[in-house]
């Protein structure tokens, strides 16, 4: 076979997995359209309702477990190995706390939430099927336009319309709110994905779409939220200095972000309040706005509570942790999600020294990600999901967050195929 055949085969076979990942990408919103659906059609809730819904999220797995007997079995094996642990993990945490299961079958926040198909996990499996970032790019370019759209035509507006936001407090009770807890998070991704193809591409659609979502952040979501952009973009400065070969403008670079950090450090609260004002003055209004205008906005909002019952857990617990899922039992009690609010505090919880292995671990990755991998595209794609993943240490769970299992199944993808380069240079 000449390698032209060669070629054809390959770019086949990254197309049939760019579109894989676009549709498990794209389950968001075609599960919305599902649940629409059904609800006019008077399931609003039942067997048969989750039934449809869990075989229409399983499309993407089926089509890969179609077409897997043709898959080169490195591409899979990681996720299949990873998927038996995270199984094992579970069923034995269940049979030492038996008491677990009320935390597991929760439909909100159990295991339904971590194992059905569209769930974050499955993220490591179709990000991992991608041999070349360049086409893992192009699918994510593709899908923050759609989400974009989705979470402004499908959330936002009808919020806006309503004047109000429909949320669950810490009891678990429906209320009306101005800003939402989630809204924020879940545009954060084509947020930042389209200020990464302005910054790559110089289009002004990518950045005005940007910045358009970054005000709806602003405005309607929450203060964890504008953490990340601001640590995307200073990874991005940081890629941007790791790759001049001016050895003298890398130097200015670093010195610039040192000054800019210095600056923040010494005016940080005069500059909050001149953008304070400006925001203010152009008729913004938002929750964010008003606690940085008061100086309010440290307020924890009952985190502080929440961690230090969990560190006294922690403290309490044995080597090896409660199990996963172990910190339920603690953060329950206080807030209806259950979960810790910080990834280091869940994985240790959870884990113990495992957890305390595990969270050195991934602080190892994506220091070598960040600061060593030395092709640009693998860094940025890290850079993107990584951003986004911090949101961990203010909120949601690691089980829940596509970025986090995206991230770790970049870094493994370029870690592998470092490997096999090296394998073949060899011979």
């Amino acid at each position: 076979m000449n390698n032209r055949k060669l070629l054809k085969i390959r770019v086949r076979k990254s197309d049939y997995y760019s579109r894989l990942l676009l549709l498990y990408l794209s389950q968001i919103f075609i599960l919305t359209v599902a649940r629409y659906m059904l609800s006019r059609m008077g399931f609003d809730t039942g067997f048969f309702r989750n039934f449809i819904l869990s075989c229409i999220a399983s499309v993407p797995v089926i089509l890969f477990l179609i077409r897997m007997p043709k898959i080169t079995s490195r591409i899979y094996i990681p996720f299949l190995l990873l998927y038996a642990v995270v199984v094992a993990t579970f069923l034995i945490t269940l049979m030492y706390h038996p008491e677990y299961r009320q935390y597991f079958t929760r439909v909100d926040y159990g295991l339904i939430r971590v194992f059905r198909p569209d769930c974050a996990i499955y993220a490591f499996l179709f990000f991992g099927l991608l041999d070349n970032p360049e086409d893992i790019l192009r699918t994510l370019k593709k899908f923050a336009y759609m989400d974009f759209s989705y979470l402004m035509l499908v959330e936002l507006l009808p919020a806006m319309s309503r004047g109000y936001w429909e949320d669950v407090n810490s009891l678990g009770q429906t209320v009306q709110r101005t800003y939402s807890l989630t809204f924020g998070y879940e545009m954060l991704l084509p947020a930042i994905l389209l200020l990464y193809f302005y910054i790559r591409e110089k289009n002004w659609v990518t950045l005005i779409l940007s910045m358009i979502g970054f005000v709806t952040i602003l405005t309607n979501g929450s203060r964890g939220a504008l953490i990340v952009p601001i640590i995307f973009v200073v990874l991005m400065f940081i890629s941007n200095i790791l790759d001049s070969k001016d050895v003298s403008w890398k130097a200015a670079k670093i010195a610039g972000i040192i000054l800019i950090g210095v600056i923040f450090a010494l005016f940080g609260n005069m500059l909050l309040s001149v953008f304070v004002e400006m925001i203010s003055s152009m008729g913004l209004e938002s929750r964010t706005l008003q606690m940085l205008s008061s100086g309010e906005i440290s307020n924890d909002s009952g985190r502080t509570l929440i961690w230090a019952r969990v560190i006294t857990a922690i403290q309490d617990g044995g080597p090896f942790g409660y199990g996963v899922f172990g910190d339920r039992q603690f953060v329950y009690g206080l807030h209806y999600v259950g979960y810790s609010h910080n990834i280091i505090l869940e994985l240790v919880c959870s884990f113990g020294v495992v957890g305390i292995a595990l969270c050195v671990f991934l602080i190892i990755q994506s220091i070598r990600m960040i600061g060593f991998c030395q092709d640009k595209e693998w860094r940025e794609l890290f850079i993107i999901f990584f951003s986004i993943s911090c949101q961990l240490f203010l909120s949601l769970s690691v089980w829940y967050v596509m970025e986090f299992w995206a991230a770790a199944a970049i870094a493994h993808k370029y870690f592998q195929l470092k490997k096999y380069s090296s394998m073949n240079y060899r011979k």
